[in-house]
Parts: structure tokens; C-alpha cells; sequence
């Protein structure tokens, strides 16, 4: 399969390049300047495109699947989280379908446990992105991360459509075998979850959702 990831350049990003190595997958990393390009060559990724909008057209050329870390800005110039890019992801996600991708894996701007009641959670546009692709014609996946950290990944979660614990963390590290995984996991097709540190092996903990 060969994958399209869209903020490649950012840490979970370059965890995701190499999974899809590891996975035996081809892999095209789109990064927010040239600087960012031999990084995520030594990642694994067997092509790297610098963002532009002019482009977006011609990007998923020979692609079947995308991910999408929407905490990353396609434009940045840094790997840094920003703001969501509402149109930027919407854009994406049209021009994907458009174009005749049909597997589309995002990392949701809605954390794992945001409440309605949260003041951060922003409803309405927050969910936007997310609603889109639900919309869309493309197999979905949409993950919900608890907070990363940078502990080293242990290959284990938890996985449900609600999970209980309001204090969720994940490795960066598992967050993008998720990511990955989820793209050939059947049981993750048109759905959306969350996603914590567990004891549960990655590939069983998708399996049950």
C-alpha cells in the first residue's frame, strides 16, 4: 500500500514513517519545509514532497491510503502543534476523495475524555475535520489520543469508543503504530475511538473495537 502522511515532520509523524516501513509499506512524507527532507529519509520514507497549495492536486498521485495528524499544520515550517487548520484538513480530505484514495486514517484535533463541557474542546469547529471525513465517501478512521508523551512505546493500549480514565496519556511512539496498524485493521474501518496507555497488545486492542 502506499500511504500519503500529512505532518510527517512532526514527532508522531516520523514514528509513522517508520511503521510504514516496518509494515512494508510505501510511504510519501508531506513536510512544511526542505530542511525536514533528509530527516525523514533516514525515517524510511521513500518519497518526501514539501508542502504547497498549488500542489495539493497532483500529491496523492499512485496513493491508496492518507493519514492525517491534524495537531500538525501541512504548511508549518515546524513540527511544533498548532492550531487546527480547519480548511487546510477539509481541503485534504475533498481533494483525497477527489482523487480516488480510499482509506483515510486522521488523528482527531478532539482529544481523548474532551467532554462537551471542556472550554477547550471548541464544538462546532473543532469537530469539523472530523465530521467531514465521517461524510466522505473514503473508509475512515478516526483516532482520539490521550495526552502524548515521549515514553518509549511499549506496543500496548487501550482502545474503546469512550474510555474511562480522565487523565489518559500515550507514547508517541504507540500513538503512530495505531496510526499504522489501523489502515489494514478492519475493525477500525468507519470508525471513531479512543485511544490510551494500556496492557493490551496494539493489534488485539484494535481487533475488539
Amino acid at each position: 500500500m502506499r500511504v500519503i502522511v500529512f505532518g510527517a515532520h512532526s514527532a508522531v509523524g516520523e514514528f509513522v514513517i517508520s511503521k510504514l516501513s516496518e509494515h512494508r509499506h510505501m510511504s510519501c512524507a508531506v513536510v512544511g519545509n526542505e530542511n525536514q527532507i533528509e530527516l525523514l529519509q533516514k525515517r524510511g520514507a521513500d518519497e518526501v514532497v514539501v508542502y504547497e497549495e498549488s500542489s495539493l492536486q497532483s500529491l496523492f498521485r499512485c496513493c491508496d491510503a492518507a493519514i492525517f495528524l491534524t495537531g500538525i499544520s501541512p504548511k508549518a515550517q515546524t513540527g511544533k502543534t498548532v492550531m487546527v487548520d480547519h480548511e487546510s484538513v477539509i481541503e485534504t480530505v475533498k481533494e483525497a476523495e477527489r482523487q480516488g484514495v480510499k482509506r483515510f486514517v486522521m488523528m482527531s484535533p478532539i482529544s481523548a475524555n474532551e467532554s462537551v463541557g471542556d472550554e477547550s474542546r471548541e464544538i462546532g469547529a473543532k469537530e469539523m475535520p472530523d465530521e467531514f471525513l465521517r461524510q466522505s465517501a473514503m473508509t475512515y478512521t478516526v483516532v482520539q489520543p490521550g495526552a502524548l508523551n515521549d515514553k518509549p512505546g511499549e506496543g500496548k493500549i487501550s482502545a474503546a469508543v469512550t474510555l474511562e480514565s480522565n487523565t489518559l496519556e500515550i507514547p508517541k511512539e504507540d500513538l503512530a503504530e495505531v496510526l499504522v496498524a489501523a489502515l489494514d485493521s478492519e475493525s477500525t474501518f468507519n470508525k471513531t475511538f479512543e485511544v490510551g496507555e494500556g496492557d493490551i497488545l496494539i493489534t488485539k486492542a484494535l481487533a475488539s473495537l
